[in-house]
């Protein structure tokens, strides 16, 4: 497939190709991309809803992945979108807060920054609009635990480490029975499935968001 992707890399865009690149789990994603990026893609997040807890949702998902958002594909941009989404639907249940419809409203309400990304305003006022309570946290180990143990997830923007060269977000979803973080990375499934040590996180966070339903 990455073969086929290389033979053929003037169909792709360049900052697609760049994608693969840093994250080989996206080689579905941009393979089919000459097939499906002009397809109009039902989004039902029901089935998605089904397992309880907070669900995961990736940026690269062919329902969304191929739309712009700011100045690129969801695929590259759409991190910030796609986590709140992950916790507006965790919380309220509504499926039809789909990470397009987030990125919709972002871009509409003027929370995309040219040249920087998602501003960090769309975690806490624009949540506020969408029915969430955000608390902005101090970088607590004792307080993110308290706030996961309540059965808030967080929001964090990262820098450079583990999950991006520049700027990322991600969902701390979980508290896991051995004290490591359960993480929801909207990049990678694999990031997604082990637990994290707290301390490795937070050397890594910027900002963190603890969303309950206003």
């Amino acid at each position: 497939m990455e073969e086929s992707i290389q033979n053929n890399a003037s169909a792709y865009p360049d900052t697609l190709l760049q994608l693969l690149e840093r994250n080989p789990e996206t080689v579905q994603f941009v393979y089919d991309y000459p097939q499906e990026k002009d397809k109009n893609h039902t989004i039902d997040l029901s089935s998605d809803l089904s397992g309880g807890g907070v669900p995961l949702f990736l940026q690269w998902d062919k329902r969304w992945g191929y739309e712009t958002y700011g100045s690129d594909m969801m695929a590259i941009t759409g991190c910030g979108p796609t986590c709140l989404s992950m916790v507006l639907c965790a919380l309220t249940g509504n499926a039809d807060w789909s990470p397009l419809r987030v990125a919709q409203f972002s871009a509409e309400n003027g929370y995309y920054v040219e040249g920087t990304g998602t501003a960090w305003a769309l975690m806490s006022q624009g949540a506020a609009t969408m029915g969430l309570s955000a608390q902005e946290l101090t970088l607590s180990d004792s307080r993110i635990r308290e706030r996961l143990e309540a059965g808030a997830p967080i929001i964090c923007s990262m820098g450079p480490g583990d999950f991006t060269d520049s700027g990322h977000f991600i969902v701390l979803s979980a508290l896991n029975s051995d004290g490591t973080i359960q993480i929801r990375d909207p990049n990678s499934p694999k990031n997604s499935e082990k637990g994290w040590e707290l301390q490795r996180l937070m050397n890594q966070m910027q900002n963190l968001w603890a969303y309950t339903v206003a």
